[in-house]
């Protein structure tokens, strides 16, 4: 006689899930809610949103019913919810079927959720960079590619590349990428250095940023490497940047970068960053 899942596993007990269509959950937007995070507000993460479609939603998300609506609230899980709709719409167009998120009731009071919302996104414990990078090397020794890994980790493969680049670091990098004195993309142009180059490198650079705030120690340490061209401006900023000025010089070479007329009034901007927006989203 087969044995049930309590006897084939030695678990203690178990407890039923449930599984949504994230449309059907509610996301609490009112801030006299117990239930009210900011965080609600966030933009949906895309690399999220591949990650569930790639493989669905591997971690369970916590709900409870409202007592006075009869609504699905959300307690924990609310970027994992927006994600998940965001992967069903591409998978939608695809023509597949949708992902539904796994979640169990949250049988606490309503009144203390917001204890279980900060202890769910405070104790968790990031793994570290070295870490990561072996894991994605593991992941590549299988047969997995650059692409694949960056939707299971979340990012882009710009961003696997250097992650397995600092595996290539001497120590002291990997070291200084560790304790966030340095970070990721330094290490990757560090590792086509000898050894000797790199630990007197990793030397100027954490000279260079000690002290100085996120963005002065990057310009800082950009110097150190010898790059000192100015970071492209992304389209929302440069849109931005003409909303608050549209005439001059510096505004009709922005203009030409966005490929806009030089007569286009700021309501045209507006479209067109909306058309920007709608071209980003349907790239993705």
């Amino acid at each position: 006689m087969a044995k049930n899942s309590i006897e084939a596993y030695g678990a203690s007990g178990k407890t039923n899930l449930l599984f949504f269509n994230p449309e059907v959950l509610t996301l609490v937007v009112d801030e006299a809610s117990p239930l009210f995070d900011k965080r609600v507000h966030l933009p949906v993460d895309e690399d999220l949103a591949r990650n569930i479609d790639y493989q669905g939603v591997l971690e369970p998300i916590a709900v409870q019913k409202n007592p006075e609506t009869g609504a699905v609230e959300v307690v924990v899980g609310r970027q994992r919810t927006k994600a998940a709709r965001l992967a069903n719409e591409w998978r939608k167009a695809r023509g597949v079927a949708p992902v539904q998120i796994p979640a169990f009731v949250h049988k606490g009071d309503r009144r203390n959720a917001l204890d279980v919302i900060i202890s769910e996104n405070e104790l968790r414990q990031a793994d570290t960079p070295i870490g990561r990078a072996e894991k994605m090397r593991r992941l590549m020794s299988i047969g997995r590619g650059e692409a694949e890994i960056a939707v299971i980790y979340g990012c882009k493969p710009a961003t696997v590349r250097s992650m397995l680049a600092l595996l290539e670091c001497c120590a002291d990098v990997q070291n200084a990428v560790e304790s966030g004195k340095i970070g990721l993309t330094h290490a990757k142009q560090l590792a086509d250095l000898s050894p000797v180059e790199q630990r007197a490198k990793v030397v100027e650079l954490t000279a260079a940023g000690e002290g100085a705030k996120p963005h002065e120690r990057a310009r800082k340490q950009r110097q150190v490497l010898g790059d000192t061209q100015p970071r492209m401006k992304t389209r929302k900023q440069i849109l931005a940047e003409l909303e608050i000025d549209p005439t001059g010089e510096r505004a009709k070479a922005l203009r030409w970068v966005l490929g806009v007329d030089e007569k286009m009034a700021l309501p045209g901007l507006s479209e067109a960053k909306a058309a920007m927006q709608a071209f980003d989203r349907e790239a993705a």
